[in-house]
C-alpha cells in the first residue's frame, strides 16, 4: 500500500462516509423497486399496457367465453371463431354459425384509452350463445400477452368476457 493514504486520521471519515451511503443505497432500491411495480400499467388480469401494439399482431382463436364472471364456454354456438389483428390496422374475423354457414368479414381496429379499449371497425354482429349476440365494437382489453387476449364488453346488466388463444 502506497504511504500517507491510510492513516489514522483518514480511517474516521472512511467509516462516516460508508454509513451515509447505505440509506443512499437503501433509498435507490426502494425506488427502482417502485417504479418497475408501478412505472408499468398492466392490464387486470395480466399483460403490460406498452406492449399492447405488439403483442395483439397475429391470429386468435376463441378459447373460453364467461359470462358475468362464470364460464359458459360449453354454451357457445359459434365454431373456430379467429380474428386476425395485422399491422397497419387491419383486422378479419371468421367463424362458423350454429346452421353450419362460413361467415368472415373483414375491417380495421385500433387500440385506444391509453391501451385499454380494443376498437373493431367492422359492421358485423354474431351470436355467440343462444341468448347472447355480440354487437359492440368497443371491447375493454382485460389481458393481453403473447399468448393470450381477452377482451369484455356490457348489454344491460351482463358482462361477457371473450378469451382467446394466439395460434399464429
Amino acid at each position: 500500500m502506497l504511504a500517507g493514504l491510510r492513516t489514522k486520521a483518514n480511517k474516521p471519515k472512511i467509516l462516516l462516509l460508508c454509513r451515509n451511503l447505505k440509506p443512499m443505497r437503501n433509498s435507490l432500491l426502494i425506488l427502482a423497486a417502485a417504479f418497475l411495480l408501478f412505472g408499468c400499467k398492466k392490464y387486470p388480469n395480466g399483460g403490460f399496457r406498452k406492449m399492447a401494439k405488439n403483442n395483439i399482431y397475429g391470429t386468435w382463436k376463441l378459447t373460453e367465453y364467461y359470462l358475468n364472471g362464470f364460464e359458459y364456454s360449453d354454451t357457445v354456438i359459434v365454431v373456430n371463431l379467429r380474428e386476425t389483428f395485422n399491422e397497419g390496422g387491419t383486422f378479419s374475423r371468421s367463424y362458423i354459425d350454429a346452421a353450419g354457414t362460413y361467415h368472415a368479414c373483414d375491417g380495421g381496429y385500433d387500440i385506444a384509452a391509453e391501451r385499454t379499449i380494443l376498437k373493431i371497425f367492422p359492421d358485423s354482429t354474431y351470436q355467440i350463445t343462444p341468448s347472447a349476440t355480440v354487437m359492440s365494437t368497443n371491447f375493454y382489453i382485460n389481458r393481453l400477452t403473447k399468448k393470450d387476449l381477452w377482451y369484455s364488453f356490457q348489454t344491460g346488466k351482463s358482462l361477457h368476457q371473450l378469451r382467446f388463444t394466439k395460434i399464429k
